[in-house]
């Protein structure tokens, strides 16, 4: 059987959410008495997502149980998920590459529409994990990748 242009993508939407520990305390201490507005901007943007879900966790994560709106987030998001919804052990510098890696694993198309969010983004100075994420995705030929205004920058 072959499959024709309609064919639906069963892994779309999908977000990455990347090293959402880094939005608890990093946060705090990095951007003060901002860091509760980024929080709540991802926990708004978990809270809507109704898609596929691919959690980056990295060496923060730990954090998580600190912030119990945040944790609860991304659990409900992940239960919520009609596909796929895994986390990942994705610390820096290797999380780009661990996530093109088992996105290739799953087959996932590279028309699939993919949305990043987390920290960090900070596209002026060519820095951040979230930034980092997005540009190996696009090197491995995903094409429609975008981040999301909720992704934390510094």
């Amino acid at each position: 059987m072959q499959e024709n242009s309609s064919h639906r993508n069963k892994f779309s939407p999908l977000l990455i959410l990347v090293h959402p520990g880094s939005v608890c305390g990093s946060a705090d201490m990095n951007l003060c008495d901002e860091a509760d507005a980024a929080r709540e901007a991802v926990i708004d943007e978990l809270n809507g997502w109704s898609g596929s879900i691919l959690v980056l966790d990295g060496w923060l994560s730990d954090e998580l149980g600190l912030y119990p709106l945040l944790k609860k987030a991304i659990d409900d998001a992940i239960s919520r998920s009609p596909m796929l919804a895994e986390r990942l052990e994705a610390d820096d510098p290797e999380h780009a590459e661990i996530a093109v890696n088992h996105l290739a694993q799953l087959r996932v198309p590279l028309d699939t529409p993919i949305s990043l969010t987390g920290a960090w983004y900070e596209p002026d100075f060519d820095s951040g994990c979230v930034l980092h994420t997005q540009q190996g995705l696009l090197e491995a030929g995903y094409t429609n990748v975008k981040v999301m205004q909720s992704a934390a920058v510094l």
